[in-house]
């Protein structure tokens, strides 16, 4: 998947490699706010056991 995603980048290498930080970041911005969500309403928030 991520060669893939490599070849279908658009431009020269230097290019290349600034979306693909750039695509990185992102994900891992919304990665963190589906995190965030699935913690608050699906999983155990926390608190005493019993």
């Amino acid at each position: 998947m991520i060669t893939r995603t490599w070849r279908i980048l658009p431009g020269p290498l230097p290019v290349r490699i600034v979306e693909a930080i750039a695509l990185a970041l992102i994900v891992l911005v919304l990665l963190h706010f589906f995190y965030d969500w699935l913690g608050n309403t699906i999983l155990d928030q926390g608190g005493t056991v019993g």
